[in-house]
């Protein structure tokens, strides 16, 4: 009669403890606000595309995370990236050469772990979904050895992109402000233009920012 009394007793002290360490990671748990600039290297992937090369441009913005006791992060902000590619092809038999540039507000999802968090130097892991709402699109492009340019705005751009976006940083403590160095690559899973083959951005940025 008491076997089933003292079983009650330990899972309710189970029940009781881990109830109890969800409260203490809950407690322990708290929000991180980032500001991040960088460079952001693009190009284009998949379709018929030939010699296409890659173009940089500056980019950033800022994130809010939610970092876990245990070493968990989940992250979302809103960033300024600039995507595309350099190009090189024909139009009819004269050589011509172009740059796609194509302006998004993205907007990531990531999930993370950070190491050695009590440490100077603590690094993170992380990956997560990314879409990517475009608000310019821009060709230029002109023949092979003239200085001549044309621009306009490139319509076949799609409005949206997703992508899968992976990344690793580092955070360090600076006197009293905490530093944080990464790199991060986005890669596009969904048609970057309405036409078919269909082609995909992938981006490569390094980023600097300060965490508060």
């Amino acid at each position: 009669m008491y076997r089933p009394l003292i079983s009650k007793t330990v899972l309710a002290l189970l029940i009781v403890g881990m109830s109890s360490f969800a409260i203490v990671q809950t407690a322990t748990a708290q929000f991180k606000a980032t500001i991040q600039l960088g460079m952001t290297g693009s190009s284009f992937r998949g379709g018929n595309l030939q010699n296409t090369s890659i173009i940089t441009r500056f980019g950033g913005g800022a994130a809010v995370r939610y970092e876990y006791a245990n070493g968990f992060e989940l992250e979302s902000g809103l960033f300024y990236v600039v995507k595309g590619s350099g190009l090189e092809g024909t139009y009819g038999s004269i050589p011509i050469e172009g740059t796609s540039e194509i302006t998004y507000v993205e907007l990531p999802v990531l999930f993370g772990y950070r190491f050695k968090r009590d440490s100077h130097y603590s690094p993170r892991i992380y990956a997560g979904p990314a879409m990517a709402f475009k608000t310019d699109a821009q060709i230029s492009f002109n023949a092979k050895g003239s200085d001549i340019v044309q621009q306009e705005e490139d319509l076949t751009v799609e409005d949206k992109d997703l992508g899968i976006m992976v990344g690793v940083d580092v955070n360090t403590q600076f006197g009293s402000e905490t530093l944080s160095f990464g790199i991060r690559s986005t890669f596009g899973y969904s048609n970057a233009r309405e036409a078919t083959p269909e082609i995909y951005n992938t981006s490569v940025a390094l980023l600097v920012g300060i965490v508060f």
